[in-house]
């Protein structure tokens, strides 16, 4: 397997980080070699000038939009999304609203991922599902609307909606994938991913990204070995 870390979107979004831990999410983004780092979108202006500041820094910056319910108005997602642009992020993980997709409102859904779309146009987007909530059914169908769209990535969940073993979300990978293969969509798995052994499983699975705020201790494993 090639170097792992290039597979890993590091995370740091629980609601009670330090500032200091920004500072060192930075260190060990720029120590491992990870894709990107993801941070909720208030802390984006922060995380800018801590990576940017850094001439030799090659990890992408990373936002969340909407996160992690969804709830928000789409106008919200469209603020988040111009000021993540403005302080040079590039790839954007966006919670659509979750509820559309429930009640079967279909036209609901497409119009808000279009739009995402097209505030996204150059840039990396990727939509979170929160697979635990939703059938199987229902997850091929927001996978068949994202492929549609040219959405870059489908994701499994936000880390914070229902706790899935590291099998269980692996099966949802597998799913996804197989709704988005022969296009360009890919698909990234996150939520309670900890290990080097659940992260060869993901991406068995199809999955071509890794979200998880473990990668340090992941990647300790796989220089261990």
């Amino acid at each position: 397997m090639n170097e792992i870390s290039q597979f890993i979107d590091h995370t740091l979004l629980k609601p009670d980080a330090l500032l200091g831990d920004f500072t060192q999410a930075v260190r060990d983004c720029n120590q491992y070699g990870f894709k990107s780092l993801c941070v909720n979108s208030g802390l984006v202006p922060l995380v800018s000038h801590l990576l940017f500041n850094n001439p030799n820094n090659k990890v992408a910056l990373c936002s969340t939009i909407g996160f992690p319910l969804g709830n928000s108005s789409v106008d919200s997602k469209l603020l988040e999304i111009n000021q993540g642009i403005k302080y040079g992020v590039t790839e954007f993980d966006v919670v659509p609203f979750i509820g559309a997709v429930k009640s079967g409102d279909w036209n609901h859904y497409e119009k808000e991922i279009t739009q995402l779309r097209e505030a996204t146009k150059g840039f990396i987007l990727k939509v979170i599902l929160e697979v635990g909530l939703l059938t199987d059914s229902e997850v091929e169908m927001c996978c068949a609307v994202c492929k549609r769209l040219g959405v870059d990535f489908v994701k499994t969940s936000t880390g914070f909606g229902p706790k899935l073993e590291p099998e269980q979300t692996a099966r949802y990978v597998k799913l996804m994938e197989d709704c988005v293969k022969d296009s360009e969509t890919e698909v990234k798995a996150s939520g309670w991913i900890r290990t080097l052994k659940d992260v060869r499983m993901m991406l068995s699975a199809g999955a071509t990204r890794i979200g998880c705020s473990g990668s340090v201790k992941i990647m300790d494993e796989f220089n261990a070995r």
